[in-house]
């Protein structure tokens, strides 16, 4: 499948690109979220992704290699030595040094069996994986207005323990796109800072 590539400049500054790897179980909405950061139907919503698929794009100045993972099942419906294998393949696809893991959860549910997933399945990134790590939320209309704190209490401690491997680094969409950029623009600060922040340690 073709892919768009980074573009070669006359300038010799390189382009400092940040790479976003999406993770998270079948059906999180990893698709529909890459295609709400990069404006533009690039992954295929609401089809099963068999292997690891990377977009690039320009949003709001920052280079962005985008990075959509096949998703882990809780009954036995995917291949997990083949889900495994591509999460470590999508680390390879990401610029080394300026990574950061998207963990996509949905706000309809997460159970004790779903944190142990995460558990086993992002295992094999190592434990330093947590400090590049961010959980978004998708599909934040279903909260129908709850706050996402109040969502949090209510999962209990499965929900809890995974944020605080992370350090408490959440964020809410509503991954239907449309013209309004603003959660884009959240988003694209949101990743600044833990650029800014790794860079500098």
């Amino acid at each position: 499948m073709a892919e768009n590539r980074v573009t070669t400049y006359a300038s010799p500054r390189r382009v400092q690109v940040i790479g976003l790897v999406l993770l998270g179980r079948r059906l999180a909405g990893k698709s529909s979220l890459g295609n709400l950061i990069l404006g533009r139907n690039e992954f295929e919503a609401g089809k099963k992704t068999v292997g690891c698929v990377r977009r690039y794009g320009w949003v709001e100045g920052v280079r962005l290699a985008v990075v959509d993972s096949p998703g882990w099942s809780l009954f036995g419906l995917a291949d997990s030595t083949q889900v495994k294998r591509e999460i470590l393949h999508s680390v390879m696809l990401t610029p080394p040094g300026l990574q950061m893991f998207l963990l996509v959860i949905p706000v309809d549910s997460f159970s004790k069996r779903d944190g142990h997933a995460v558990e086993e399945y992002l295992s094999v990134l190592g434990d330093g994986f947590w400090s590049h790590s961010l959980v978004i939320f998708t599909w934040g209309g279903e909260l129908r207005g709850r706050t996402i704190e109040k969502h949090i209490e209510k999962k209990g401690e499965p929900l809890q323990g995974i944020l605080r491997r992370c350090g408490y680094r959440y964020h809410v969409v509503n991954n239907k796109w449309t013209e309004d950029k603003k959660q884009v623009i959240e988003l694209i600060n949101i990743f600044k800072q833990m650029y800014a922040g790794t860079s500098s340690t």
